[in-house]
Parts: structure tokens; C-alpha cells; sequence
């Protein structure tokens, strides 16, 4: 019996064929399994235009914005006594004396007075970690801002925090009463600052940046 043989071209047309076949038959399965999926309606094209791309911002407030306020808000509170600073000149250190019992006292901290009652607020955000009553100075708030920086409101008549209390920058603390240091008003605050256990000036707190004070 007389073989035949294969012409050349015949072995690679039907490669082709066959490749053609597997080819359509995969595209075809792809499009039937695309078709069945479920995509979020959020994956859409339209949820990448320029329009409606919302920015990623960190909402996350720095330190350094929020201010630190002086303790009070009404416009009619004036500097009893201010702090006693060892390098004012002999009139200043004379003018932050305390007179009590005969006997002078450096002021650490400032003596403010109104000739009505006022709102004490607190200097910055904090936490109220002490409430006491002292029998010369009065009603006492001390509020912990941070491991080295800490605030003492003396001679409040009225209390709105009680101990633990979260508050934040310019929260009523209580209103304000009096003291036996200053006979001449009934409307008293006495405020200190401390900064590592040491009083600092309140006045010169005021403008500090609280980023240095951490």
C-alpha cells in the first residue's frame, strides 16, 4: 500500500485552526464570566472623574492651633497684683507684693479683679486634676494640660467642673469670688502657671507657643 504524503503547508493550517478554536473559546468563556460579576457601582468610571474625587485631608487638629486665652473673657477685668519677677526694677517688685497678716508675699501667679462678677475659663485644653479649697485663697481648680504644664485658678465663688473633667480651651470653669488678699474687691482671680514645677509670668504665657511648653 503507497503512503500518502502530507503537503507542507497542511500541518501548519491546521495549527492555526486549532489555536483560532482555543482562542475564541477562551474570549468567549471570559465574556460569559465578566457578564455574571457584580462590580460596586462606586468602581465606575464615573467615580474617577475630576469632579468627583474628594481629597484625602488629614483632619487632625495640631497642637500649635489651638491658642492659649487668658482666663477670663470680660472686658472689664483689670491687674490687681502682677507677677512678682526678680528682675523688675524696685517699684514693679514693690507694686507684686502681697500684704496679708503683716507680712509681704511675692505674688507667683497674677491677682485680677472686676467690679462685677465674671466668667473664669480655662487657658487651654486640659484635664481638671484637682479641686480644693484653701482657707485664705478660696475656691481651687488646677488643671493638667500636660506631663510639665499645669494652671491654678484661686478664689472662684462658683465651680462648673468637678475632678477628671476633659476640657478645652476657653470652657467656663466656675465664676469668680474672693479672697483674703484683696479687700478692696469681691470679684477676685488669682492665676498661676507652672512650667515644670516652676511659676512662670501668666502674662508672658499668654503668648508662649504651646509647642515649647510640652
Amino acid at each position: 500500500m503507497k503512503k500518502r504524503k502530507l503537503k507542507g503547508f497542511v500541518l501548519p493550517t491546521v495549527y492555526v485552526l486549532v489555536i483560532g478554536i482555543l482562542f475564541i473559546s477562551i474570549s468567549f468563556l471570559g465574556n460569559t464570566l465578566q457578564s455574571k460579576v457584580n462590580y460596586p457601582e462606586d468602581l465606575s468610571v464615573n467615580a474617577l472623574e475630576e469632579d468627583n474625587i474628594t481629597p484625602v485631608i488629614k483632619n487632625e487638629e495640631s497642637v500649635s492651633d489651638v491658642k492659649i486665652v487668658k482666663p477670663y473673657t470680660s472686658e472689664n477685668v483689670n491687674v490687681s497684683k502682677s507677677y512678682y519677677n526678680i528682675q523688675d526694677d524696685e517699684t514693679k517688685q514693690q507694686n507684686s507684693l502681697v500684704y496679708y497678716e503683716h507680712t509681704y508675699l511675692q505674688n507667683s501667679g497674677i491677682l485680677y479683679s472686676a467690679p462685677e462678677v465674671f466668667d473664669i475659663v480655662s487657658v487651654y485644653d486640659g484635664t481638671v486634676t484637682n479641686i480644693d479649697q484653701d482657707e485664705i485663697l478660696g475656691n481651687v481648680v488646677e488643671i493638667t494640660h500636660n506631663p510639665n504644664l499645669k494652671t491654678v485658678y484661686y478664689s472662684l465663688g462658683e465651680i462648673s467642673v468637678k475632678k477628671d473633667d476633659v476640657i478645652t480651651s476657653g470652657s467656663i470653669i466656675g465664676k469668680s469670688g474672693d479672697n483674703l488678699l484683696d479687700d478692696e474687691s469681691e470679684n477676685c482671680l488669682l492665676f498661676e502657671v507652672y512650667y515644670n514645677g516652676n511659676t512662670i509670668n501668666p502674662e508672658e504665657f499668654y503668648t508662649m507657643n504651646i509647642n515649647d511648653l510640652q
